[in-house]
Formats: structure tokens, sequence, C-alpha cells
């Protein structure tokens, strides 16, 4: 990894069943990239995405697969933000996304700023879930929901843009403000293979 430019950053985690779309949606949002044929990431990876002059994101992205799921906590305990991930043609990734935002109530931070990406609507003929639904159930959690495609690159700088946005807010009117310690800088994805040893603190 090479010096980063000094700003504030905040450490994101993505959450959400495995084959969401989750590594796409990075991938496309840092590197502009895409493919139908992606791997499940076995390695940690460090990226950095630069989205003002001065505010940097730690995206966090965790493994999907339900034998995996205990590992949530080590990835969003600390964590500033969590946007939770579901394919809009399987109900049951949504399902999951309620589920993980009950963990995230009750072992994360009690202000976390929380955003939900109803992804894959290049797919919509083959939509499952009505996105209305969608849109009020992120409004009872106070989170923002955001229609995404990974393939069709749409949608995903606005969703990265508001969290960045949000959590600017949530620290000028903390008590602390910017004299906060900083968090970590980078973006690390664990998707659907956990390492087998502890993964690294995030950019450390």
């Amino acid at each position: 990894m090479g010096s980063r430019p000094p700003g504030i950053s905040f450490k994101l985690v993505l959450l959400g069943d495995g084959r969401v779309g989750k590594t796409s949606l990075v991938l496309r949002y840092v590197n502009n990239v895409f493919s139908d044929k992606q791997e499940a990431t076995v390695q940690a990876s460090y990226l950095t995405k630069r989205l003002v002059v001065e505010v940097f994101l730690c995206l966090q992205d965790t493994a999907g697969q339900e034998k995996f799921h205990a590992l949530g906590p080590i990835y969003y305990r600390d964590a500033d933000a969590a946007l939770l991930v579901y394919d809009i043609t399987d109900s049951d990734t949504f399902l999951r996304v309620t589920k993980w935002v009950k963990e995230l109530k009750q072992m994360a931070s009690k202000d976390i700023v929380m955003a939900i990406a109803a992804n894959k609507s290049d797919l919509v003929r083959l939509k499952n879930i009505d996105t209305q639904d969608a849109v009020s159930y992120a409004e009872s959690i106070g989170a923002s929901l955001f229609v995404t495609s990974a393939k069709a690159g749409t949608g995903i700088d606005n969703v990265f843009s508001d969290i960045a946005k949000r959590l600017l807010e949530k620290r000028k009117n903390s008590t602390d403000g910017l004299s906060a310690p900083q968090p970590k800088k980078g973006i690390l994805i664990v998707d659907d293979e956990p390492e087998k040893e502890p993964p690294p603190k995030c950019c450390s």
C-alpha cells in the first residue's frame, strides 16, 4: 500500500448475502469495472476512494455466506456506517438485511449511519421486492435506500456520497467535532471466504 493523502476518513462496512453484489458495487465505485464472472474474494484487498478533497471512506466488504455470519461483529463493531445490500430478484436477501439491522442495533455503535442498496436494478423485470416496501422499511430504521446496478454502474455514486455527507454532518454535530481521533483509511474486501487468521485492522 502506498502513502495516503491526509484527510478525514470513516469506516463503512458492507453487509448482505453472498452474491448480492457487494464486491461488484465496491469495484465499480472505486475502479469503474464490472465482471459477470466476479469471483469470490479470498484474500483481503485494500483500495482508497477520495469522495471530496478531504474525505475518504474505508469500505469493509464482509463474507456473505451463512456459515460465516458469526464473523460479522468482527467487521462492523467499530464501523461508522453500514451499507446493507440486497438483490432485487431475491426476497430472501432482503429479509437477511432486516436481520443484519437487528444485529447492528444490538452490537454496533448506537449512532451508526445506515443505508440500503437495492442492487441489480438491471434485472428489474425479475424483481421480487416492491421498492416502496423497501423505502418504507428504510425510513423506519432511519436509513436511506438507493436503487443500484453494479453492472450498469447506476446509483452507486449517490449511495457513497450520501453516506459521506451524513457522516460529516454527524461529526460536525458531535461534541468532539474534528478533534476526534481519525479513523483509518482504505478499502478492505473480504467476500465469501474468511481468512484463516483474524483479518487485519482496516487499513492500518
